[in-house]
């Protein structure tokens, strides 16, 4: 059984997402952008004006994509990186920036989608080094056994003086 990685956000990669994701806005000239994870749960966004339900958005984006990839299997493609749905007024573009987070974009649509995949490709080449970094970059961020002996321990010690006292 293949051990899945969490996914291990420090503030130096988020400020980095965040000012990634703002310059990305202001380029291709979108209403709405955010990075989620492939379980669903929103990571960071950047908008002005526009709020959709980003947890609902983020859900149904994320289940849509798994959904997309079931395709590619059926398809006999190892993969489908994008997904991409056109409406009256606004545009969802939805793509893969690691195994672990995908990019959501919405825009309207005076907005060229030509633009938007330049740009949004280029910007994925950016993000996927912040999110895929190595496996002792992540080691170094999780729980220890040491460490959670010695935190046992402690709290163990600091509650021993309480014990029997009312």
């Amino acid at each position: 059984m293949a051990k899945r990685k969490g996914l291990v956000i420090n503030d130096r990669q988020l400020d980095l997402c965040d000012d990634l994701l703002r310059k990305l806005k202001d380029v291709t000239g979108s209403t709405f952008l955010a990075l989620i994870s492939t379980s669903g749960q929103p990571i960071t966004t950047a908008s002005d004006d526009y709020h959709p339900e980003t947890l609902s958005l983020a859900s149904l984006a994320a289940s849509s994509f798994a959904a997309t990839q079931q395709l590619a299997s059926i398809l006999d493609e190892k993969e489908f990186t994008l997904l991409f749905h056109e409406g009256k007024s606004s545009n969802l573009h939805v793509s893969q920036v690691s195994d672990q987070v995908l990019l959501i974009i919405t825009f309207g649509r005076e907005t060229q989608v030509g633009k938007v995949r330049l740009y949004t490709q280029r910007a994925i080449e950016v993000l996927r080094p912040i999110f895929e970094g190595s496996d002792e970059e992540n080691e170094a961020l999780s729980v220890d056994v040491d460490y959670e002996a010695t935190a046992g321990k402690a709290i163990d010690d600091l509650f021993a003086d309480l014990e029997g006292q009312p």
